[in-house]
């Protein structure tokens, strides 16, 4: 039993060990991304002021008429809030020309934000696909787990392609953790989000249940129903697989997703992995797999 553990002990560590480089490459792009996302959100704020803008053009408009020449402001009732506002105006202008200033600076800030919003959403999307592949290198077991890893790094353009890349080398597929439920049900595992994509939309069929952490990056869990109606035991079992294997893994509780495979989608163009779903049902577990079998294959 003890050179069992060691053995198990030793080949963890050196995974984790050839998995550093990788991890690195991770990090830094999360890193960057982040970094990146606080700058849009930063500037998303600042377009906020667009709406003002748009106002004081309409008011100028709607009582500017009787202005005197050169002021250089003048207050005016914001019919959207019934209050009155003041209104700058450059005293060298006319106020058309004020409105028409106003104007453009709206329509300035409102292409900016409507590009800044497809700019945010692209950076979140590679936030969220980054944390699941650092999910992925947290529950690696074998080297073929990492060459998967290293294989969507590469095609998502983390990694250089190099002409070596063509010429794979010869060696086992990495396949998703297989349990069995106490009440006898196949649980199958992602180890990343090739796996995960395959679990879910290959393998399992539609009355099989699908689970996953909620919110969180983690591996897709598929409980293979036979077309049965699962034993309570089963489907916390499930959740506690799929909490203990997400970024949630060390908290106490972890907030759980799960639904019959039928009502889980793939947007077109979306990472691998990545998956929509509406009508879930939720639990609560803490991340604990002691107890549960897993299928040495």
């Amino acid at each position: 039993m003890l050179e069992t553990y060691y053995a198990s002990k030793e080949i963890l560590t050196r995974i984790r060990q050839k998995s550093s480089d990788l991890r690195r490459i991770v990090q830094t792009a999360l890193e960057r991304n982040r970094k990146k996302l606080i700058l849009q959100q930063k500037q998303m704020k600042d377009t906020a002021k667009k709406d003002k803008y748009k106002v004081y053009g309409e008011l100028i408009n709607t009582y500017g008429y009787n202005l005197e020449e050169g002021c250089k402001s003048f207050q005016a009732l914001n019919y959207y809030t019934n209050e009155e506002i003041t209104i700058p105006l450059d005293a060298t202008m006319t106020p058309q020309e004020n409105a028409k200033k106003y104007f453009e600076r709206y329509n300035k800030l409102k292409r900016t934000a409507q590009a800044l919003e497809e700019q945010i959403a692209d950076t979140e999307s590679e936030i969220l696909h980054l944390e699941s592949i650092q999910a992925a290198l947290d529950i690696a077991r074998q080297e073929n787990d990492l060459s998967q890893i290293k294989e969507e790094l590469t095609e998502y353009g983390y990694i250089k392609k190099h002409a070596s890349n063509n010429k794979r080398k010869m060696q086992s597929k990495s396949k998703p953790l297989h349990y069995i439920s106490s009440d006898g049900y196949h649980i199958y595992v992602g180890k990343n989000n090739y796996q995960n994509e395959e679990l879910t939309f290959k393998f399992a069929t539609g009355n099989d249940w699908w689970f996953h952490a909620k919110k969180m990056a983690g591996s897709h869990v598929i409980v293979k129903s036979n077309n049965e109606e699962l034993p309570d035991r089963t489907f916390e079992e499930a959740g506690r697989l799929a909490g203990y294997y997400s970024s949630g893994r060390t908290a106490p509780k972890v907030e759980i997703d799960y639904i019959q495979k039928k009502h889980v989608k793939k947007p077109n163009g979306s990472k691998p992995g990545f998956v929509v779903y509406y009508t879930n049902y939720s639990l609560i577990i803490e991340p604990d797999i002691s107890g549960i079998q897993l299928v040495e294959e």
